[in-house]
């Protein structure tokens, strides 16, 4: 009986410990099962941690870059005081100048840590700046002609390159070089070998003027485009009782330097010019330029007093006595005679006309500019500024310039002065640059010889052998 109930007891015992087994497997199952989950939330939530740390980081990134970027673009933002030692070019009296303090007077207000104070040296600036730089002297910025710029400034000029990389508040949101006239960036740019010194200021160009009455009354209903078409005006003026052309001693070798530029381009006519062996002087193209001015002395073309006349009388006389057709002169012509001519009188302009079997086309013009240069010894606050300032005057104060100065525009919102709205048509189309009254000009110790030996020849006093003869043998 005993062992009967034992049996039973033991059999309940073993169930016991396996029921016991099996409810501590399930619970391990589930704490297996549980963990992994555990572990995912604590990746997660690490992950999350990473990518919000990642976001902070690149989010300040961004904000350091920003600030950079603003620091860099202008520091006339800070609180620190910065003054502008500006030299200029220009009198005090002149239009130019007046605008200039004008843009001083509201960039202050704009920037009121910045103050521009001028020295207002004329055309004299060109012999004291060097000295002053040179010296020391407190100069931060200057203006002059761009070719003085680089050629008589070299030293003391900053590279502006960077600087026309940016944008500034004046510009659209656009770089400084893709905002501005593309014919000045030529020119800064070729005479900065592919580096910018100046920020382009007062565009002066060599072209041709003509009185549009006179043409509409020689029955001439479009400018010439080419030399022979050229020649066709100058009859048809002629024809019609008008003088076709006048020029006078300043001006006079700019029909002859820019037919031999169209003709065999302006690296050979600047060699031309400073051949000390005069043996260029013998090339066929020489006298081919001669012979076409003695055709059209011969022809009558040229004004009677060519030869005596001096500055300022061609002008003059272009503007006041209305007989004369056209006159190779610069862009500042309407501005020095605003005060003789009539205000109903036509301005009118057009591109030097094309030379057949030429190697220019009449998208190569003789321009120059005015350019506001850098003191590379000034200080960075002081170089920023200066820069955000030339840029202000050029694009804010731009027509300005254009309506109180008679100048032209470098700001392509600009609207071009009303006696010189068809040299917007000539700059737009300006592809390659001639130096202003071309490069026969150029070299001093032959540029006399050349100009009287010329006056001769468009006079009808001499023939073109006599010219080239004249200038080899002087």
């Amino acid at each position: 009986m005993k062992n009967n109930k034992v049996l039973p007891f033991l059999l309940t015992l073993a169930m016991s410990f396996t029921m016991s087994a099996c409810g501590n497997g399930a619970d391990d199952v589930n704490n297996n099962t549980t963990a992994p989950s555990q572990t995912e939330e604590a990746v997660k939530t690490d992950d999350a941690a990473k990518t919000e740390d990642t976001s902070k980081t690149e989010e300040a990134a961004k904000a350091e870059d920003n600030t950079k970027k603003d620091e860099t673009a202008a520091n006339t933002d800070n609180d620190s005081e910065v003054t502008l030692e500006y030299w200029s070019s220009y009198n005090e009296v002149e239009p130019q100048a007046q605008v200039l303090q004008e843009a001083a007077k509201a960039y202050e207000e704009k920037n009121p840590n910045v103050k521009v104070n001028f020295t207002f040296n004329g055309r004299d600036n060109s012999k004291l700046l060097p000295t002053a730089l040179q010296s020391g002297q407190n100069v931060t910025m200057y203006d002059a002609n761009a070719y003085n710029i680089i050629k008589k400034f070299e030293i003391s000029n900053e590279d502006l390159t960077a600087y026309f990389d940016k944008d500034y508040s004046t510009t659209d949101g656009k770089a400084y070089k893709d905002y501005t006239s593309p014919a000045m960036l030529l020119l800064d740019s070729e005479l900065g070998e592919g580096k910018y010194y100046y920020v382009p200021m007062n565009p002066q160009a060599f072209i041709y003027f003509y009185n549009k009455d006179i043409f509409e009354k020689a029955g001439v209903k479009e400018t010439p485009k080419t030399w022979n078409e050229f020649l066709d005006v100058c009859q048809k003026i002629k024809d019609a009782g008008f003088t076709p052309l006048t020029t006078d001693p300043n001006y006079s070798t700019g029909i002859l330097g820019y037919y031999l530029s169209r003709l065999k381009g302006e690296e050979w006519v600047d060699e031309l010019v400073n051949d000390t062996t005069f043996e260029k002087w013998n090339d066929p193209a020489v006298l081919q330029a001669a012979q076409e001015l003695e055709k059209m002395a011969q022809a009558g073309y040229f004004a009677d007093n060519v030869a005596s006349v001096q500055f300022p009388q061609a002008q003059q006389e272009f503007v006041m006595n209305e007989d004369i057709g056209m006159y190779l002169n610069g862009t500042w012509l309407p501005g020095e005679v605003q005060d003789s001519v009539s205000p109903d009188f036509k301005w009118g302009q057009f591109a030097f006309p094309e030379v057949e079997g030429g190697v220019n086309d009449s998208t190569y013009t003789a321009y120059s500019s005015y350019g506001i240069g850098v003191n590379k010894d000034a200080s960075q606050e002081e170089k920023d500024a200066a820069v955000d300032f030339a840029v202000f005057v050029n694009t804010e104060f731009d027509q300005n310039m254009v309506d109180e100065a008679n100048a032209l525009p470098v700001d392509p919102n600009s609207k071009y002065p009303e006696n010189l709205q068809d040299a917007r048509e000539i700059f737009d189309n300006t592809k390659g640059k001639y130096v202003s009254q071309t490069a026969i000009a150029t070299n001093k110790d032959n540029a006399e010889i050349i100009r009287s030996a010329l006056l001769k020849l468009i006079s009808g006093d001499s023939t073109a052998e006599d010219f080239v003869n004249e200038v080899k043998n002087n």
